[in-house]
């Protein structure tokens, strides 16, 4: 008797769980969308922390320094690395899921001219 009533509990419950995975999915798709516009920005503060770390390497005469840049060059490619693996993980859950951005479109850098707008909409 005790498993005929969970069994009808579990199966009544069916719809809610239903309703929380479509909510999960947007709330999945609402951060992807936020990631679109901060993995870029963290890509570019690595590359620059790179190009000092080599600058500082180059310039520099004393061999602790040199050693600083070093570590620079090194930290500023091992994150370059982890946040382009990072970004390719997401793609991967992203289609793998079919979650599409919240917007509905890509995110594609565009220089901004007076033939379109000013960087209106590139």
């Amino acid at each position: 008797m005790k498993k005929i009533i969970s069994f009808g509990l579990v199966l009544s419950s069916v719809p809610f769980m239903a309703f929380a995975a479509d909510q999960i999915g947007g709330i999945i798709a609402q951060l992807v969308g936020y990631l679109n516009y901060i993995v870029p920005a963290l890509i570019t503060v690595a590359v620059v922390y790179f190009i000092w770390g080599v600058i500082s390497f180059m310039t520099s005469s004393d061999e602790e320094a040199k050693k600083m840049g070093r570590t620079k060059i090194i930290n500023g490619l091992i994150g370059l690395f982890v946040i382009v693996a990072f970004w390719g993980i997401i793609a991967v859950v992203k289609n793998t899921f079919g979650i599409g951005n919240v917007t509905g479109q890509n995110i594609t850098p565009c220089i901004p001219t007076s033939q379109n707008n000013m960087g209106a909409n590139c």
